[in-house]
């Protein structure tokens, strides 16, 4: 997905979407029936704290939730905010549904796990766990949102994990096992299907104003290499 030239930080936020350059995952939380979508979490390259949410602000769907002033300003410090600092490890890169459904794992840890060296204590077991298992999509820990990445008070606050699952059985067995769950760290675990926005090209329409152009040729190659995309292979993304 397109994002800056520059360095950048990834911020994650929750409950809400978000359509600008600055995203690069954007997944829609869905109900358990898959029927609808129940909320968002999104993550964000941005440069500073600062332009993530003066992007928040101008976004229409955060404008009208959380609503705008006399001046047409809409204030975000309500939006819950969140550094996600992804494990940058290859083997923690699986493609989402190549094998069984993507799942989104959304922890946040007790209040006596950011002081008590707990979270630290199960790192490496925790990431051993999630590298042998071969369906990690995306994982890391969420911190606070500080201006500096540097800065002391920007301690983890819980983790996001994305996920492959065969169903949701399968995708509560392998959170609870995790040794972050199975130490005590996490005071809450929600997990949920998604539906993530697909701007990669895979997904296309057929061009209505020129049938004979052949807008098929990126699907065809994502067949041909092994991805999912067939509608009933990718049912998470199908609206």
């Amino acid at each position: 997905m397109a994002s800056p030239s520059f360095c950048c930080r990834n911020f994650c936020v929750l409950n809400f979407a978000v359509t600008y350059t600055y995203f690069f995952r954007l997944l829609y939380s869905l109900s358990s029936d898959l029927q609808r979508a129940i909320g968002h979490a999104m993550c964000i390259d941005s440069p500073t704290i600062e332009d993530c949410r003066e992007a928040l602000s101008r976004d229409p769907i955060i404008r009208s939730l959380v609503g705008v002033d006399d001046n047409g300003q809409c204030d975000v410090s309500s939006v819950p905010l969140y550094r996600w600092r992804q494990i940058r490890d290859h083997t923690l890169r699986m493609d989402d549904g190549r094998d069984g459904l993507p799942t989104m794992l959304l922890a946040f840890d007790r209040p006596e796990a950011m002081s008590d060296g707990l979270r630290e204590e199960v790192q490496n077991d925790h990431l051993e766990y999630l590298i042998r298992s071969e369906r990690v999509v995306a994982a890391g820990p969420l911190h606070v949102a500080t201006k500096k990445k540097s800065d002391p008070k920007s301690t983890a606050v819980g983790t996001l994990m994305i996920f492959n699952a065969q169903d949701r059985d399968d995708a509560i067995h392998f959170v609870e096992n995790d040794p972050m769950a199975v130490a005590g760290v996490y005071e809450t675990m929600t997990v949920h299907r998604y539906n993530q926005l697909d701007v990669t090209g895979k997904f296309v329409s057929e061009n209505l104003y020129y049938p004979k152009q052949n807008t098929y040729q990126m699907k065809e190659a994502m067949e041909y290499w092994g991805y999912p995309v067939a509608d009933d292979q990718t049912k998470w993304l199908n609206w």
